[in-house]
C-alpha cells in the first residue's frame, strides 16, 4: 500500500455575493459560536466574506475527507492562529482508539509509512 497524497483546492468566488445581514448572519450559524468573533472582527465586508467562507471551508474539508459529522468537529488554533483538528472521540479511552483506527483504515499507507 502506498500513502495516499491528495491535494484539495476549492475556489469560491465571493466577488458577486452581496449578502444581507440576516443571510450572513445565517450562514455564521453554522459555525460555533467560537468562531464568530475572528469574522465579525473585521471592519470591511469583503474581508468578512473571506473569514466566513474560510472558516467554512475548513469544516466542509474535514466532513468530507474524514468523515467527520459537522456538529462532531472541532477545530482549534495554535497560538499563531493555525487550524487544527481535536480528537473527536468521547468517553471511554478505547473509544479514541477506535476512532484512531478507523481513520487509519480509510487512510492508504505504506508499511513503513504505517509503522
Amino acid at each position: 500500500m502506498e500513502l495516499q497524497k491528495v491535494v484539495r483546492r476549492w475556489l469560491v468566488d465571493i466577488s458577486q455575493w452581496n449578502p444581507f445581514p440576516h443571510d450572513f448572519s445565517f450562514a455564521m450559524s453554522f459555525l460555533p459560536q467560537q468562531d464568530h468573533s475572528s469574522i465579525t472582527r473585521f471592519v470591511k465586508m469583503e474581508d468578512r466574506k473571506r473569514a466566513l467562507v474560510s472558516r467554512l471551508l475548513q469544516y466542509a474539508l474535514v466532513h468530507e475527507v474524514l468523515g467527520i459529522p459537522f456538529d462532531e468537529i472541532i477545530i482549534k488554533r495554535t497560538a499563531e492562529g493555525k487550524p487544527y483538528l481535536v480528537s473527536v472521540a468521547r468517553g471511554h479511552p478505547r473509544n479514541a482508539t477506535e476512532s484512531y483506527k478507523k481513520t487509519l483504515r480509510q487512510t492508504q499507507f505504506g508499511e513503513e509509512e504505517y509503522h
